[in-house]
């Protein structure tokens, strides 16, 4: 009896790169029809390449705690961005320069870096009014579902069964982690500021997620390998972001007291880090993904990030961790997975 296996085809993949972004990936998709074929090796990651995709997924979850502990605001993930940029400007000059990229780049990234700052605004308003607990999950969820939405023109040919059913699991379990029981399920829960600004970071996510895999594919038009497209764009995507964020700091009464709050207080240290972990975090999946075979393998491991950060606020801050929540929890992973795979 022959062996039997998936067959794969070439497919656009929503792929997780960093919180931060997801990308519109290609990369080799299981099809559900099944196809009698020689024996083949399955790619597997390296050794390296899966240290490196747990120490990001750490250093993800890690950087959400800092934004949540203290006061979250804008301001403090403004000076994040601007820190963080500081810190990684050496990589523009490995590689081509970025001037030499066309008008039409430079469009992309002040759109990319708005609905970035979308994000972070986002994020943050969501950190400063519920438990990271239940909005990291959904944070880092939405955008799979929101993505396709608006690449639909793109992606329709491209997604299948598995893709579907991934998506509904993720939308059930999104709908029933807000719950601490189901009695609960009303209307209420979900019509709340926390979950309201946690759609608003969704709706950035997904608006740079788009954007980014035009000006990332002008890069390497035009010269630029890859990796080194990614190292420049993490770069610059964090400085025009701060560029953004800052007249928002300025013009919100709220954020210009956190602004003056954070310049006198150890959070300023906290700031700097982040900026770090942020931008950390996106260079180590690039490199990861370099030297990987199959880059859905790097994508469905990095959702480890969603247990951690769960797992770490429960702990950290001491938030309740319903078992509905947990439940939830698991089959967005299962959904997750099945997209990214």
């Amino acid at each position: 009896m022959p062996p039997w296996r998936r067959e794969r085809s070439v497919a656009i993949t929503l792929g997780v790169v960093e919180d931060g972004i997801i990308h519109l990936v290609y990369t080799r998709k299981k099809s559900s029809h099944l196809t009698p074929l020689e024996p083949a090796r399955r790619p597997t990651l390296s050794a390296l390449a899966i240290a490196l995709i747990v120490v990001s997924a750490v250093l993800h979850a890690g950087w959400n705690l800092l934004g949540k502990r203290g006061e979250p605001s804008l301001a403090f993930f403004a000076r994040s961005m601007a820190t963080g940029s500081v810190l990684y400007a050496p990589l523009l000059f490995w590689g081509p320069s970025p001037l030499q990229l066309p008008d039409v780049f430079w469009g992309w990234l002040i759109a990319t870096g708005a609905c970035q700052a979308l994000y972070m605004g986002g994020l943050a308003w969501a950190y400063a009014r519920g438990e990271v607990s239940l909005l990291y999950p959904l944070a880092r969820a939405l955008p799979v579902l929101l993505v396709p939405a608006v690449a639909l023109p793109w992606l329709a040919s491209a997604l299948n069964a598995w893709d579907i059913l991934g998506m509904a699991l993720i939308a059930a379990s999104a709908l029933v982690m807000p719950l601490p029981h189901w009695r609960a399920l009303r209307l209420s829960r979900y019509l709340t500021p926390a979950l309201g600004f946690v759609l608003l970071a969704a709706i950035g996510t997904t608006g740079y997620s788009v954007i980014d895999k035009h000006a990332l594919g002008l890069m390497t038009a035009h010269g630029y390998t890859p990796l080194q497209a990614g190292l420049h764009y993490m770069v610059l995507q964090a400085m025009t972001t701060w560029l953004w964020m800052w007249p928002l700091v300025r013009a919100l009464p709220n954020e210009r007291h956190a602004a003056r709050r954070l310049h006198r207080s150890p959070a300023a240290r906290r700031a700097w880090l982040t900026g770090a972990m942020i931008l950390g975090t996106y260079g180590l999946v690039l490199i990861a993904m370099s030297t990987s075979a199959d880059v859905s393998h790097v994508v469905a491991l990095r959702q480890l990030s969603i247990p951690l950060g769960v797992l770490a606020a429960g702990y950290w801050f001491r938030e309740r961790l319903p078992p509905l929540r947990l439940g939830a929890i698991a089959v967005m992973l299962g959904g997750l997975a099945l997209v990214a795979w």
